[in-house]
């Protein structure tokens, strides 16, 4: 009973950091959106403590509620709004602990329980295409916040398909999917790190610098990072990793996906065909994913800034805190691949280890050995090259010729608006935000407000709205009945 007690303390608690922030209308919607999607996964929650141990309706509605809470495709809506208004270090949190929180209670308490294979079915390509929604719409969206809110869609996403995969083999009697379902197993907490660290780093990094400015627009921060004074290898780590760089954790995740991807093209067609259609979709999600960070990344810490902007005052303190949090998460983030041969010697993983895939993980330790001592060898010549020659002058990487002007700086939309015509009109609308989100909003908010339709449309009562109201609760009273009395028959 404890568990849905403390999942909803961690969830409440961010009240706390949202008090530091002015209460506009964005933040009281993304507040709003929070505690609305806690409540209602809540109710699930708590149903799974009332009902018996082993209860299957129980587990289902854990699985429910834990899909909601963690923003599992279709569930997803609430999270673009609260990280559209919430502040970045409340966001940077919620990456890191409130999102991956779900994913290891289904991990805990619905994973080892043998489940219908019919909702492995309709959750493994409901992932999939979550993973190619979050890709698509976080590439091709203006507001850098919420395309980092469909990115992390597009990550959450990715960490269910691996516990589905290992769900729906790790009862298999085929040898072959055990050790399938037990890589995936491994590959799920290798994402859950990358996901953690890398979108806390990018919401410490490009969430925190968007809010500098009073502006939604991706291509009004042309060089913003450059007036902070911090050093663009620093502000980029989160992004290498996203960009799949050798030597970050998430080339590591990336390069482990594909290697089993590979290992379940030698599978038997019979046993692969149920996986390999998704693929197109997941690697296309992927890549629109990760290119997001990238495109960002080069618009706002590479480009020449406008000596002109209206920038939020940025003070030494805020300055040496950011640069605190941002060497401490990078150094995880380019750490971690090291230590790959200890990490897979873990109790709660080394049984799920088979010798393909520790002799995987010891070459990829070695080539981000290889990567991060070239990258910092090239970072000690450049410090030493600019010590001697004092009069070297720094160039943009956009505007060429020696210009230092940020007219020619490259905006973000350069690249999405080629792709816009024949892609992206069917995610996104002139306004930026997302078709998909405004189909559900639309049919959520149509349910909701069926019972606007037996009330007056003033405030005036009248005398028939109380045979409607009567009307009403009888209905419901039969229908709280005729489940009590199907109880009784089926018990």
């Amino acid at each position: 009973m404890l568990l849905p007690i403390a999942l909803e303390i961690t969830s409440f608690s961010t009240i706390l950091i949202y008090s530091g922030t002015e209460y506009g209308k964005k933040q009281i919607e993304s507040l709003g959106s929070l505690l609305l999607a806690s409540g209602i996964s809540a109710l699930f929650l708590s149903a799974w403590v009332m009902l018996p141990d082993g209860d299957n309706i129980g587990v289902i509605l854990l699985l429910i509620g834990l899909l909601i809470k963690s923003g599992f495709s279709g569930f997803h809506i609430w999270l673009p709004k609260v990280n559209e208004g919430g502040p970045s270090h409340a966001l940077g949190a919620f990456a890191g602990v409130l999102e991956i929180f779900p994913l290891l209670l289904y991990y805990r308490y619905v994973l080892p329980n043998q489940l219908d294979p019919i909702i492995y079915q309709v959750l493994f390509p409901l992932a999939a295409i979550g993973i190619f929604f979050g890709g698509i719409t976080s590439f091709f969206h203006k507001d850098p916040k919420i395309s980092l809110a469909y990115s992390s869609i597009e990550s959450l996403n990715f960490l269910w398909l691996c516990l589905i995969i290992t769900g729906m083999f790790q009862f298999s009697g085929d040898l072959d999917l055990m050790n399938l379902s037990n890589s995936f197993r491994i590959l799920f907490f290798l994402s859950l790190f990358h996901h953690s660290f890398s979108k806390t780093y990018q919401l410490f990094s490009i969430g925190m610098v968007s809010r500098l400015v009073n502006s939604s627009s991706s291509d009004s921060l042309k060089g913003i990072g450059r007036l902070l004074g911090l050093s663009p290898l620093l502000l980029g780590a989160g992004t290498f990793s996203y960009a799949v760089l050798p030597g970050t954790l998430g080339f590591i995740s990336e390069a482990t996906y594909f290697y089993l991807n590979a290992r379940i093209l030698d599978l038997p067609i019979g046993r692969s065909v149920f996986l390999l259609p998704s693929m197109i979709f997941i690697f296309f999600g992927i890549v629109l994913g990760g290119f997001t960070h990238v495109k960002l990344y080069m618009n706002m810490f590479l480009s020449m800034p406008n000596e002109k902007m209206n920038m939020i005052p940025f003070g030494i303190y805020q300055k040496r805190w950011l640069y605190v949090s941002l060497t401490s998460l990078a150094i995880v983030i380019l750490g971690f691949p090291l230590f790959l041969p200890f990490f897979i010697q873990l109790p709660m993983l080394s049984p799920f280890a088979d010798v393909l895939l520790i002799e995987w993980f010891q070459q990829m330790t070695i080539v981000s050995l290889i990567s991060i001592l070239i990258i910092s060898a090239f970072i000690l010549y450049d410090k030493w090259n600019q010590k001697r020659l004092n009069s070297l002058k720094k160039k943009s990487w956009d505007c060429g010729g020696g210009y230092s002007g940020h007219e020619l700086s490259v905006p973000p939309s350069v690249y999405s608006k080629p792709l816009h015509n024949s892609l992206g009109r069917y995610f996104i609308n002139k306004d930026g935000d997302s078709k998909v989100d405004q189909i559900l909003i639309s049919f959520l908010v149509s349910i909701f407000s069926v019972g606007t339709r037996f009330v007056s449309s003033t405030n005036q009562a009248k005398e028939e709205d109380i045979s409607k109201y009567l009307a009403i609760s009888s209905m419901f009273l039969i229908f709280i009945f005729s489940l009590l009395i199907l109880g009784n028959f089926k018990g």
